[in-house]
């Protein structure tokens, strides 16, 4: 057993609480984040909420099952489903999501439609494939639906926020494990029903850069020395060291030629927008056109560029970066050779961005090879509404 002692400034840093570490090593990086960051989500005592956030479980699963619609009901009762809202009249009864339903910058990640026995007893979902992810008019299908004044009677009915009037809602999953492949599992997705395994944060602001930074691997390692059991609970998510909205008022240190809200936001934008469900949610950072084509290729190397943007942003070196992707154990397990070449990428365009920062010649992204610089105008979809 490895023993190290820690004073009283370490082991309350900002948040008030200590870690759980495993190793020494752990306890140096988290420590020098927290230092570095700065600031954690939402502090209580006393209370700082940069990002003047609302939190909310909008559908318990148990004590509402009552608004709960299925879809053989509402058939028979004459709602016709157009996408995956069932309407009727002026009348529209709304998606219910589910956490299983969401992954990191994908709204389609499971579906109803299609389950077998075997999968629901499991608790698993069909994963939709990547041509039906290509067209942006392909819905998920959930098992309920919830009528929509229900939804908007919470959504309008939030303490802080009177009127939440956007057409989108950002949150994670709340069961989680230290030991899953990823732990902090968040996403945004059209204004629906949603269950309580689904947490909501409602940022008025900057909602792309809270997602980039809540989707990015090194926040997801501070999580995990963290999180005990397998709820990230709220009280949790505000004890982690999350970016300040302020912070991204400043030029990117990698490409001076750029703010660094705007570098990171053309690349959460491209990853998030890939439906025409969510066109408000591009729309609220300044993107007027069609949904994203999804490539799963360039997609990977927008979040590489996304996690290594982050670890700089963090303050983590090089050798720490390395140290931390090695401890996402089950990733590397599960997929070893999804793993080797996630981590190669992010520690070679580190690297490239670290060369960037020392040198002051612009970083030059990978999704636009050279002579091109900065993130080009991506491919769209030729569909229409």
């Amino acid at each position: 057993t490895e023993i190290y002692t820690l004073s009283l400034h370490d082991a309350l840093p900002i948040s008030g609480t200590c870690p759980v570490f495993d190793h020494r090593r752990d306890a140096e990086i988290t420590l020098a984040i927290y230092q570095h960051v700065g600031t954690v989500l939402w502090r209580d005592e006393p209370e700082i909420n940069p990002w003047e956030l609302s939190f909310m479980a909008m559908l318990h699963m148990a004590n509402d099952s009552g608004l709960f619609h299925e879809r053989e009901s509402l058939e028979d009762d004459g709602w016709t489903l157009n996408g995956n809202v069932f309407i009727r009249g002026n009348e529209h009864m709304l998606p219910l999501y589910e956490a299983k339903m969401v992954h990191h910058f994908d709204h389609r990640l499971g579906t109803y439609e299609g389950q077998t026995i075997a999968q629901a007893n499991k608790g698993t979902l069909p994963r939709l494939t990547s041509q039906q992810k290509a067209d942006p008019t392909y819905s998920t299908l959930p098992r309920y639906w919830v009528a929509e004044k229900e939804v908007e009677d919470r959504l309008v009915s939030e303490k802080r926020n009177k009127n939440w009037d956007k057409g989108w809602l950002l949150g994670w999953r709340d069961i989680c494990r230290s030991s899953d492949e990823r732990t902090v599992i968040a996403g945004v997705i059209p204004r629906s029903a949603v269950g309580d395994k689904f947490l909501l944060c409602l940022p008025p602001s900057q909602a792309a850069v809270l997602q980039a930074n809540l989707s990015a691997f090194v926040l997801d390692y501070c999580a995990r020395q963290k999180l005990v059991g397998t709820s990230l609970k709220y009280f949790v998510m505000k004890q982690l060291p999350i970016l300040a909205p302020a912070k991204y008022k400043r030029d990117c240190s990698w490409d001076r030629t750029q703010q660094l809200d705007a570098w990171l936001t053309c690349r959460v934008v491209e990853l998030t927008y890939t439906t025409y469900s969510l066109a408000t949610f591009a729309q609220d950072h300044g993107n007027e056109g069609s949904p994203f084509q999804w490539d799963e290729e360039r997609r990977f190397w927008l979040r590489v560029e996304l996690d290594a943007a982050y670890f700089h942003l963090y303050g983590v070196p090089a050798r720490d970066v390395d140290y931390i992707m090695s401890t996402f154990r089950a990733f590397q397990n599960n997929d070893p050779d999804r793993f080797a070449r996630t981590k190669k990428a992010i520690l070679d365009i580190y690297d490239a961005m670290a060369k960037a920062i020392e040198t002051g010649e612009p970083y030059q992204t990978v999704i636009d090879p050279p002579p091109g610089r900065g993130l080009r105008q991506p491919a769209r979809m030729d569909s229409q509404r």
